[in-house]
């Protein structure tokens, strides 16, 4: 990450993102497929298959977080315009995944609990991540030049790490009404083996979906760059 040229990271993001988005609509299907035909949840009925949407969902809100606190950290130790333009890609995508998760939950929250929300530690949490996302890009579009922008971005984006632990374990730190991880969890994952390929298709599926995006923010994100510095040396 510190010595790609974000010139040749485009050209090759640009290169496989079609691979991307075809695997992704496939994988799409096949997880949609298997979704429809799974039996329902003897407890909770149909509205348990929301789980294939609002899990991988999560898992990704996290995921990209995580890599853009690092990325920041990186570009500013080390002055990396790629760093930076990574974390600034991620940022819409990370808020989008935080924006499906709390929707999604609320939905099955409903359904379960019998309320769309209640004030537990994994739901605030999960709040307060998505407002660090919307900060972060809003403060992306705050100044004049994008160096300045990502300098001060980048700074939440460090701050907000701190956020990730509190809503990964608030479950087991903190006495919730959600429910503990089925997946990451010591003893191994205690969904069925059908259950558990249908999640994992479902995240990669997503997780391609958002990859595509990504290389296409990048992308645009350097061409405009290009654009802005060709009518700096124009002037």
């Amino acid at each position: 990450m510190l010595a790609i040229n974000p010139n040749i990271l485009s050209r090759f993001l640009n290169s496989i993102s079609q691979f991307v988005i075809i695997l992704s609509l496939f994988l799409i299907c096949v997880a949609g497929v298997l979704i429809f035909f799974l039996e329902n949840d003897y407890y909770q009925g149909i509205s348990f298959k929301i789980m294939f949407i609002h899990v991988p969902a999560a898992w990704l809100s996290l995921m990209f977080f995580f890599i853009m606190g690092t990325s920041s950290i990186i570009g500013i130790v080390f002055k990396s315009p790629t760093a930076f333009t990574i974390a600034r890609s991620l940022s819409p995508i990370g808020l989008l995944m935080s924006i499906l998760v709390i929707i999604t939950g609320s939905i099955w929250g409903n359904l379960t609990w019998g309320t769309y929300w209640v004030w537990d530690a994994r739901l605030t949490s999960m709040l307060i991540l998505a407002f660090i996302y919307l900060g972060h890009n809003l403060m992306l579009f705050s100044f004049e030049h994008f160096q300045k922008a990502d300098f001060a971005a980048s700074i939440l984006a460090i701050i907000g790490l701190v956020n990730l632990p509190i809503v990964k374990f608030s479950v087991d730190w903190w006495t919730t009404l959600h429910q503990g991880s089925s997946v990451f969890k010591i003893g191994g994952p205690s969904l069925t083996t059908d259950y558990l390929i249908t999640l994992l298709i479902g995240f990669f599926a997503l997780f391609l979906l958002c990859f595509y995006w990504f290389a296409s923010i990048f992308y645009i994100i350097i061409e405009n760059r290009k654009i802005e510095r060709a009518k700096l040396f124009n002037d």
